[in-house]
């Protein structure tokens, strides 16, 4: 295996080995929910992705805690087709299923369509942010390497990571998902679109839990560029369950947009 310790994956033979800076914000000893959904596209596009075609839709069901432990990713192509396909890849720690992503396959095509005036987005560019420096939850986690602080930069409107509100926000990824693999737009997209949960933030996460288990990525054309930005809202209810929405941006205008639910309730 050859070493890479700035990256979030070592490829090991059959395994996947989760670096520290796969870490996530609810716990220790768990990742993030970026790093597996990253990986699950990162699978799904290397083994199955057809040239021409274009993932339009990425659901991952992140179905238990996953660990910082070695992981293997099976994978196939459900439904194969020459206009979309259906993929899938699941995620395996010690032989038990954590999280499982299907993707939706679209050929692209060249379609002459009428013009239509350019879409602003609600962000600034990125260089006129300022990089986040503080965190709400800050004080009550230990000091280790973690996905939100030290795999990716964050450029906050608006502080969304510090009050409560809609979030406007630009993230860089500033590590390869996969060392020695070039991250690819699609990749991109799918291992920061868990970040549109933080981003939304309408409760104190030193107080409250909202762990979002899926992340429903849906895009109409792919990034261009390292930088995505976010547009994010949140919708909770006594029920103890919430949705986080995210319309995702480039430099260039609106790519698509980010569904997670929300399982809510007090710390204990």
């Amino acid at each position: 295996m050859i070493e890479e310790p700035h990256a979030l994956f070592q490829p090991d033979g059959d395994h996947f080995v989760p670096g520290e800076l796969t870490r996530g914000g609810w716990d220790d000893h768990t990742q993030h929910g970026g790093p597996p959904t990253g990986l699950l596209a990162h699978v799904i596009e290397s083994r199955h992705l057809k040239p021409g075609m274009m993932v339009t839709r990425l659901t991952t069901d992140l179905l238990r805690p996953v660990p910082l432990t070695p992981l293997t990713v099976h994978s196939k192509v459900v439904r194969p087709g020459r206009r979309i396909e259906l993929l899938e890849a699941a995620i395996e720690a010690g032989g038990v299923e954590v999280a499982r992503g299907l993707a939706l396959a679209v050929r692209m095509g060249d379609v002459d369509l009428p013009e239509t005036e350019a879409v602003d987005g609600p962000l600034p560019p990125p260089e006129h942010v300022d990089p986040m420096t503080q965190w709400a939850w800050a004080d009550e986690q230990t000091h280790l390497p973690r996905f939100h602080t030290d795999a990716i930069e964050i450029r906050s409107v608006d502080h969304s990571f510090v009050r409560a509100g809609r979030g406007l926000s630009w993230f860089r990824l500033v590590v390869p998902v996969v060392a020695g693999v070039a991250t690819s737009p699609f990749v991109l997209a799918a291992v920061l679109a868990d970040l549109g949960n933080g981003n939304s933030a309408a409760l104190d996460p030193r107080e409250w839990l909202f762990i979002n288990p899926d992340v429903n990525v849906a895009l109409h054309r792919l990034p261009a560029g390292e930088w995505i930005g976010m547009d994010s809202t949140v919708h909770q209810q006594s029920t103890g369950i919430g949705l986080a929405q995210s319309i995702l941006y480039d430099r260039t205008g609106p790519i698509g947009t980010v569904g997670q639910s929300q399982i809510i309730e007090r710390h204990r």
